[in-house]
């Protein structure tokens, strides 16, 4: 998996197993925390297909949603990964995060979204990363403005509206080196 080995100083990413499954089925059972995610599917088959999906992502290099652990207890507090994904028909890379709504407001989405845009450009794999949120979602556009992005546009994403922001590589070397 691409963030197998990686961490900050209050959180681990490592991949997504089996063994997620029922607190994956909570998340995605609870309305306020996938309202924009659109599960048109039980919640159960929508899971088993998040996970299959997931898996196939990290034997296909094309990263992947990793499971975001707290370091001091090792609980599993949510997700977030970097995707490659197709916007207007362009390849990118995309920094996704979904938390359980009981860790929201401790700043970890902001903190996991950061330590993965300094892997893709430490890593040199892209020159732009981008999040695609829906136009309501509020508190995601937040996280990707917390994460030095800005609004680059909005299209259709999955049939679904969504604000493209980005950062560009040149963009953070700039703020990385002189700030």
């Amino acid at each position: 998996m691409l963030l197998e080995n990686l961490h900050t100083a209050r959180l681990r990413f490592r991949p997504l197993t089996l063994a997620d499954r029922a607190p994956l089925l909570d998340y995605f059972a609870d309305p306020v925390a996938n309202e924009f995610l659109f599960i048109k599917t039980d919640v159960e088959a929508f899971t088993d297909a998040w996970l299959r999906r997931q898996t196939h992502r990290y034997g296909n290099d094309l990263g992947g949603l990793a499971a975001i652990e707290l370091l001091g207890t090792g609980e599993f507090i949510g997700q977030c990964g970097l995707l490659y994904q197709w916007v207007d028909s362009i390849p990118k890379w995309e920094v996704g995060y979904h938390f359980f709504r009981r860790f929201w407001g401790n700043g970890y989405a902001t903190e996991a979204a950061i330590a993965c845009r300094d892997f893709c450009f430490e890593n040199e794999m892209a020159e732009t990363l981008v999040s695609l949120i829906h136009p309501q979602n509020l508190r995601s556009q937040a996280v990707a403005q917390r994460n030095s992005m800005t609004e680059w546009k909005r299209t259709t994403w999955r049939d679904h509206p969504v604000v493209v922001y980005r950062v560009r590589r040149a963009d953070w070397e700039k703020f990385r080196y002189e700030g």
